[in-house]
């Protein structure tokens, strides 16, 4: 499925900003990185746990979980905006990245 590809394109990209010590000092760590890095995995581990359940109402809500999940990502990511730890770029492009998941996963979602 591409939604597999498009989250692990999540990850790499927020792991890769994140992990950039001259963006996030040593305080904001805790508060947004660790919590952005977790919470894009999860949404990789919930996309594969989704995959494997054959109860469309257990899948149902698998998935509206994920985008529970994308939409707490992309308020973090305009945070983190707003406290200046990226840039307009950055957060562009790494709405787009978290986007392009929930897109597909709420495609996914209509299908079911």
């Amino acid at each position: 499925m591409h939604v597999f590809e498009k989250a692990q394109a999540l990850i790499d990209y927020t792991i890769t900003i994140t992990d950039n010590t001259d963006r996030f000092p040593k305080k904001a760590r805790f508060t947004f990185v660790d919590r952005m890095q977790n919470m894009s995995l999860d949404i990789y581990r919930k996309i594969s746990k989704a995959n494997e359940i054959l109860d469309k109402v257990d899948r149902r809500k698998v998935q509206i979980d994920v985008l529970s999940d994308l939409n707490v990502l992309l308020a973090m990511i305009e945070i983190c905006h707003k406290r200046h730890f990226i840039t307009s770029h950055t957060m562009s492009i790494w709405t787009k990245k978290t986007m392009d998941v929930k897109y597909l996963t709420a495609a996914w979602l209509k299908k079911t």
